[in-house]
């Protein structure tokens, strides 16, 4: 009997500890299977979904830094907030909610970095180079063209495109200005008044066209070499144009509507400049003047709508 009890006490013991332990090799196991939270999972996430437009996926020191993560705040970082609303990536599929989670737990466990400490250095999270089987590391595949990054060329000939645009207009300005000069000179010199026929003054309006050829093919090289550029940077955005966000103007929906804005300005702008070109090679007065003065403002508004687009997305992520 001693031993029958002696063998069922020794049974219970063992079944409660089995109990007893239970609970933790549960926690050791769901630890073990979590995903590694460290900046290695994140940015394995962030380079098949958003290295194609951004240049700063490769390195933990430029995701955390200039404000793009604040390390224990997801609510308060802009890389988590725009990836839990959707809102990026900017082309391609949302996230899963699995990837968002994992990043939002990164940043709320600190922004560590592969090892686990959350250093500044970012020296541990630098891209390396391929490994032995050829294949490119992470953050390795963010190049577009001759440019680290899609949005990196996007920036560079919407800046350049503009700066063009804007010499192209001012030219066009001082040319449309010094026509007019000439033509009230010629004007004052044959005593001709608004009551004289176009036929008259014609002649006078072609050849103070003429007379400035020089500024007028400035106007032609500079407009063609920004619309050139422009049409690279306009094919860019619309690759990385997002959908308006419901019930709220963001960043990118401002970015979107000037780019519009500009891209409507310039089809109108290449049309009428067509028209008042032509106006100009028969001296017909009265359609150089309507036409010239409204080319000539559209020609300064379209770079400065561009100027502000491309300032306002230096503020994105």
């Amino acid at each position: 009997m001693r031993e029958k009890a002696g063998r069922r006490s020794a049974a219970i013991a063992a079944f409660a500890c089995i109990l007893l332990l239970l609970p933790a090799f549960a926690f050791s196991q769901s630890t073990a299977a979590l995903p590694n939270t460290g900046f290695a999972a994140v940015r394995e996430i962030l380079d098949k979904n958003c290295s194609s437009c951004h240049d700063w996926t490769g390195s933990r020191a430029d995701v955390v830094g200039n404000g793009k993560v604040v390390p224990s705040e997801p609510d308060k970082s802009p890389l988590y907030t725009m990836i839990a609303s959707d809102a990026m990536p900017m082309s391609g599929d949302p996230l899963t909610a699995d990837q968002k989670a994992l990043i939002r737990d990164w940043i709320a466990a600190g922004a560590a970095d592969s090892s686990g400490a959350a250093d500044s250095s970012g020296a541990a999270d630098s891209p390396g180079p391929a490994d032995s089987s050829g294949a490119a590391q992470p953050g390795s595949s963010s190049r577009f063209l001759f440019f680290p990054s899609k949005v990196a060329f996007h920036a560079t000939t919407g800046f350049t495109s503009t700066a063009l645009l804007m010499g192209a207009g001012i030219i066009g300005v001082v040319h449309f200005i010094d026509m007019m000069n000439q033509g009230h000179i010629y004007r004052d010199a044959i005593g001709f008044t608004e009551n004289d026929p176009n036929s008259v003054r014609a002649p006078w309006v072609i050849q103070a066209w003429k007379d400035d050829d020089s500024l007028r093919w400035w106007h032609v090289g500079l407009l063609v070499s920004g619309e050139a550029l422009y049409l690279g940077d306009a094919a860019t955005g619309l690759s990385m144009l997002t959908s308006p966000t419901p019930g709220r103007l963001t960043k990118q929906d401002v970015h979107r509507y000037a780019f519009y804005t500009h891209a409507a300005l310039m089809a109108a702008q290449i049309v009428m400049g067509f028209f008042t070109t032509d106006a100009l090679s028969r001296g017909d007065h009265d359609t150089v003047i309507a036409l010239g003065a409204a080319h000539a403002a559209i020609g300064i508004t379209i770079p400065l709508v561009m100027l502000g687009a491309g300032l306002e997305n230096i503020l994105l992520l």
